[in-house]
């Protein structure tokens, strides 16, 4: 898919869920959980899950009667809200797709979650096919709509120089 084309379709998405639940700003990934759960009428439950080297950081699991969206705990929150936007993206565009897992690795993410009631499910760690990249986009379009936490890339606190610097980085290329 051309970039014009998925960027526009992705543009296309994050304005149908603002006008729909609304982004909240300032940003509070809850909320919007919150707020997608009483659009789509089903429960969305997050859980925070191990990663190993080169695994999954994150996936979503469409059960018959809730969503689950897994992602890794062990990065910062950042990188946490970011896992989560991204599963959100595929969920929104409402993407179908193959299981990516085997059934070890998805009941190791996902010990709460008995494989036979899933019904779909996704992991990504590559963003090579259209999907991820839709995906990718809806979620960095959704963090820069919320205006992201400007100057918290992790969950330590930041100098002020390094918070300046970090302004004028997002200043110079939109972040």
């Amino acid at each position: 898919m051309r970039y014009l084309e998925l960027r526009r379709r992705s543009e296309t998405r994050v304005r149908e869920l603002e006008e729909s639940v609304g982004i909240p700003v300032p940003w509070d990934v809850d909320r919007l959980v919150d707020r997608l759960e009483r659009h789509r009428g089903r429960p969305i439950d997050l859980h925070p899950t191990t990663r190993t080297a080169g695994g999954t950081c994150g996936m979503w699991v469409r059960e018959a009667d809730r969503d689950v969206i897994v992602y890794a705990a062990q990065t910062s929150t950042l990188h946490q809200d970011h896992i989560i936007l991204h599963e959100i993206g595929h969920m929104i565009a409402d993407h179908r797709g193959e299981c990516l897992l085997s059934v070890g690795e998805a009941a190791r993410m996902a010990p709460h979650v008995r494989p036979e009631l899933i019904e779909h499910l996704f992991a990504r760690s590559a963003y090579s096919t259209e999907d991820e990249q839709e995906a990718e986009m809806i979620a960095s379009l959704l963090w820069q709509h919320a205006g992201g936490r400007r100057a918290q890339l992790t969950d330590r606190p930041m100098s002020p120089e390094v918070a300046e610097r970090m302004t004028r980085v997002r200043d110079i290329f939109g972040f």
